[in-house]
């Protein structure tokens, strides 16, 4: 047995090393989480059947939906988001205004960059969330004074070969 799950970018291969075993339910379940970064909650109704249900069950629109305008959240009105923060390791749900690129932890104050949670803006995923808020934001200020900085280092070694190269041709 063969199955590939693919989100956003991000591709899982499962396959039995025999063609005639099945892959288990729950490790299907968990490779999905993996993939999706959606969590789903595994409810035995008979010992023989699962049933996935995901954590909060709402009306609001899913990533295949189609896309209608006057669906789209509006601008700066509060939207779902799920925060893990690369600063300090905060891990919550979280409100932020739609349109905003990005949020300060509620914890450690640390800009963080908000993404899409589904391939498509405005868009939430199977959980609600619009964004996900997982990657340091680096303001185009700071882009600048990084790649800067890069240059420079890259000018120095390159300065700095040259010479160790002179020395050790005597």
């Amino acid at each position: 047995m063969k199955i590939k799950i693919e989100s956003n970018g991000v591709s899982l291969k499962l396959a039995t090393q025999d063609e005639n075993k099945n892959v288990e339910f729950k490790t299907i379940v968990k490779a999905y989480e993996l993939v999706t970064g959606d969590e789903l909650e595994i409810t035995e109704n008979e010992p023989s059947k699962s049933v996935i249900t995901p954590e909060s069950t709402t009306n609001t629109r899913t990533a295949g939906d189609d896309l209608e305008n006057d669906r789209t959240p509006g601008w700066h009105e509060p939207v779902k988001v799920k925060l893990m923060c690369p600063y300090c390791g905060k891990n919550e749900v979280t409100k932020t205004l739609y349109g905003n690129r990005f949020m300060k932890c509620p914890d450690c104050g640390g800009k963080v960059l908000l993404q899409s949670a589904t391939s498509r803006w405005g868009v939430p995923d199977n959980n609600g969330f619009y964004y996900k808020a997982t990657e340091v934001f680096i303001d185009r200020y700071q882009a600048q004074v990084n790649d800067d900085l890069l240059q420079e280092m890259k000018e120095h070694m390159e300065s700095g070969n040259v010479g160790k190269d002179d020395e050790h041709e005597d």
